[in-house]
């Protein structure tokens, strides 16, 4: 054979390898953002999203319009669920941009992003007092330069400007997503796990948390309790801060204050809310010393919120006390399925959040529910 005609071979083989490759990735859509067709039993649940959440909800929100947006951590995307139907007597179209593990400046940035192309009237914005504390003491950098670096591989910055790198980031991210071995192997394994027990992230942006269903049938709801208070035992064993040395506030409270002066000016309704906690991870920061810093931001943050008039923000507490949480936890090995309010100390069930949505939209849900306490 000759080397040309070789040549011309192995190239025409290299290229159907790469379109088949290109092909799957792009028809399964491991992580969601080429907004292929969901099909039962072959790409229905996203089963290796787990990892991938952030690139996910940089380009699934857009897929179709929405006019309201839930914001926060993880606990959110776990807790409300975008398909209660107070959303919808509410006139709302909302999408969970929950995001697990982001600090406050990179919810604020990928909310804003949305905000900036959607047209979004009402945020529903998730406060965590662990998002506003800090293991240093030191001053930090200006709120303005986190949320600009935070919003970096987004299209509209936080100041609703053009990213000129944006589209090297969206080539970068659909050559992980299309063109790379991972994907494949994601994209296999996103078929062969298809399943009512898979991860996922639905249309909407929610974790359905069929995972931790699946861990709570294998293991009990206990190990789940054992496992996270372990971790946050550890976590907050050293001290933390929220104010540094000169007695200023966390730079969360500064950025929250930029993303309520943008949303102010547009004319968008922001429901500000904290979240609810199982009794025993009240009882570990209390152990350790946590909850005057607690009491001093949940303080700080009704300040904060009070300089918003109008109705522009309602302010929400949620973690209070409350029957919810002080659900007991069956003994270890007992396999009783989940508690009916939470998971894990740290993230509460959807049954939580739908009482949390029929209190904050009660006036158009026509609901009666005695959860929380509105501060204002």
């Amino acid at each position: 054979m000759k080397a040309k005609t070789y040549l011309l071979r192995a190239l025409i083989l290299a290229l159907g390898i790469s379109f088949a490759v290109v092909g799957v990735n792009y028809l399964v859509d491991p992580y969601g953002i080429t907004g292929a067709t969901r099909i039962a039993g072959l790409n229905e649940y996203k089963t290796e999203i787990n990892e991938h959440t952030r690139i996910l909800k940089r380009y699934q929100p857009l897929f179709s319009s929405h006019n309201a947006l839930i914001v926060g951590n993880s606990r959110v995307e776990l807790g409300i669920a975008p398909a209660h139907d107070c959303f919808h007597r509410a006139g709302m179209s909302a999408y969970n941009l929950g995001m697990p593990g982001a600090e406050v400046d990179t919810q604020l940035a990928y909310a804003l992003n949305l905000i900036y192309q959607q047209p979004i009237r009402t945020v529903f914005l998730s406060l965590d007092f662990t998002d506003f504390i800090s293991s240093s003491d030191q001053p930090r950098a200006d709120a303005k330069n986190r949320l600009d670096k935070a919003g970096g591989e987004l299209r509209r910055s936080v100041s609703n400007e053009e990213n000129p790198g944006y589209y090297r980031f969206v080539l970068r991210d659909y050559f992980k997503s299309l063109f790379s071995l991972d994907a494949l192997i994601a994209s296999v394994k996103t078929v062969a796990l298809q399943g009512i027990t898979s991860p996922d992230r639905d249309l909407a942006g929610f974790n359905p948390a069929r995972d931790f269903a699946e861990a709570v049938r294998l293991e009990g709801p206990r190990a789940l309790f054992d496992q996270k208070m372990a971790s946050l035992g550890k976590k907050y064993s050293r001290p933390w801060y929220l104010r540094d040395t000169r007695g200023q506030l966390n730079i969360g409270f500064a950025e929250l204050r930029r993303f309520l002066d943008i949303t102010s000016a547009r004319g968008i309704k922001v429901y500000l809310f904290t979240n609810p906690f199982h009794e025993n991870f009240w009882a570990l920061f209390r152990a350790q010393g946590l909850m005057p810093a607690y009491q001093d931001w949940l303080a700080s943050i009704e300040a904060l919120a009070r300089e918003y008039p109008g109705g522009a923000v309602e302010l929400w507490d949620f973690s209070g006390d409350s029957p919810y949480i002080h659900e007991p936890v069956p003994a270890a090995g007992v396999r009783s399925g989940p508690l009916r309010w939470f998971w894990e100390p740290a993230h509460y069930r959807r049954e939580v959040g739908d009482l949390m949505l029929d209190a904050m939209l009660a006036d158009s849900c026509d609901s009666n529910v005695s959860f929380g306490r509105q501060v204002f």
